[in-house]
């Protein structure tokens, strides 16, 4: 074939994939994209999208010869795209700007706080465990695993407490972060060591009156007492999708259970 064969989304976009497309060399790679974008906007298409694998990577500058830019990268792949609709404005989305944290505010029945000091912080101030939610994973368990890898202080989740929305973050990307009362399944300390330079349960009042902690951190403090007080949390419930294949967390306001 003379042009490249993609797939058509519903915004009438086509993305070609790198290791799916025949081409002999990278000048046949070029004639034949040189071709395909021609046959493309003939055809009405409003955008292209080219995912180059790391096997062919010696056409990415022929991309952008051609006009693509690149949109993001992932470990074995670069994804690029090219507007292809002169009299419309370019309406491709960006890549995803926005990480997801999530900590474990664990109390136990003493009502004292696992918290820890980081081995590599600017800081150092006492915080709680936590990390960054993996691909394909719900807020109870990352808070849930990352207490565990923290600290080995296995949990159950409760309700979300709070999250906080900060800008400027890593790469340029905004940050949401996202604590989860926890309550211990065990209590015994086992940190670790690669990443957590002091592990203790303190006293929650001790802890809001500390002077060595953040105040964010103590706003959530202070909110999960009043959280008791009012014997309200957010806690998720299984609601099925718009195609009713999946069920979704969606979180909202309900009465804490005693």
């Amino acid at each position: 074939m003379n042009i490249f064969d993609g797939k058509t989304d519903r915004y009438r976009g086509i993305t070609i994939l790198s290791n799916e497309i025949a081409f002999s060399n990278d000048h046949d790679f070029e004639e034949k994209l040189a071709k395909s974008l021609i046959s493309w906007k003939e055809s009405s298409y409003r955008a292209a999208w080219i995912k180059v694998f790391s096997q062919h990577s010696s056409v990415i500058p022929i991309c952008v010869k051609c006009g693509f830019d690149f949109h993001h990268a992932q470990p074995g792949y670069v994804m690029l795209n090219k507007w292809l609709k002169t009299d419309e404005p370019n309406t491709l989305p960006e890549y995803a700007n926005q990480y997801i944290g999530v900590a474990g505010f664990v109390v136990n029945e003493r009502n004292q706080l696992l918290v820890i000091k980081e081995t590599f912080s600017e800081l150092a101030k006492w915080k709680l465990p936590g990390g960054h939610a993996e691909k394909q994973e719900d807020l109870p368990d990352t808070a849930i695993r990352e207490t565990f890898e923290e600290t080995g202080v296995k949990c159950k989740f409760e309700s979300l407490l709070a999250f906080r929305h900060q800008h400027n973050y890593y790469f340029g990307c905004s940050d949401i972060y996202f604590v989860c009362v926890l309550r211990p399944l065990t209590e015994e300390i086992n940190p670790c060591l690669q990443e957590v330079k002091e592990c203790k349960w303190m006293d929650l009042d001790e802890y809001i009156n500390n002077t060595d902690i953040t105040d964010a951190n103590r706003f959530f403090a202070q909110s999960y007492k009043q959280q008791l007080e009012t014997k309200m949390a957010v806690k998720p419930t299984k609601v099925w999708n718009y195609r009713k294949n999946l069920k979704n967390n969606i979180y909202s306001l309900q009465t804490l259970q005693d």
